[in-house]
């Protein structure tokens, strides 16, 4: 009986392992969420700053100088010089370095009578540019089957003018993605001889 008095119960052994894989199950979903979430902001940010836009650009402010016209019996014809400005704006966030692009005047059938090129340069993020331009145009030999028409638009005083123009450029986000840009311009105005002056421009 003695002997039994000094027996001490062992204490029940502690679950240990099962706490830990509690924690590391824990840090495992943390850690998907963590991926989860960031991969939910890195597409977002591609969306807003990796998505490239072409730049619209219009053709604003001409000035009409030197204007020149006969009509004649047997032919006629107009010369000019015009000057010009070409508005830009670029909606990415990231600079467009644009690259050689131009401008046609074109009248009647498509025929090109003046062509404007603009040199390189660039627009930065989120802004508008103005470029200024200038070109002559010339009545060549390739009217004469439209001597009719430009006869008649001669008497009238106003000739209808067609304007075409291509603008290319490389637009690069954040510094590390470039991609390049093309965007096209299509204008209708009137020529008023009298007045010497663009009427009723109008640009898509």
């Amino acid at each position: 009986m003695a002997q039994d008095s000094h027996i001490i119960p062992l204490a029940p052994p502690r679950a240990y392992p099962e706490k830990r894989s509690r924690k590391s199950g824990k840090c495992f979903v943390y850690f998907l969420s963590t991926i989860v979430i960031l991969s939910i902001i890195m597409l977002i940010l591609s969306m807003i700053f990796f998505r490239f836009k072409s730049p619209s650009f219009e053709l604003d402010h001409i000035n009409v100088q030197n204007l020149q016209f006969s009509n004649s019996t047997n032919s006629s014809s107009f010369n000019m010089n015009m000057g010009g400005e070409i508005i830009v704006d670029n909606d990415n966030f990231g600079q467009i370095n644009y690259q050689d692009s131009s401008m046609s005047v074109l009248l009647y059938d498509n025929v090109t009578i003046g062509i404007a090129n603009v040199n390189v340069g660039r627009v930065e993020a989120r802004k508008s540019k103005r470029i200024g331009i200038s070109l002559q145009l010339r009545t060549n030999y390739q009217l004469n089957y439209s001597y009719g028409s430009l006869s008649s638009d001669i008497n009238s005083r106003m000739l209808k003018l067609t304007s075409f123009g291509e603008f290319r450029g490389k637009v690069k986000a954040m510094k590390i993605i470039s991609k390049h840009k093309t965007s096209i311009m299509n204008c209708t105005m009137n020529l008023n001889l009298t007045s010497q002056a663009i009427q009723d421009l109008l640009c898509s």
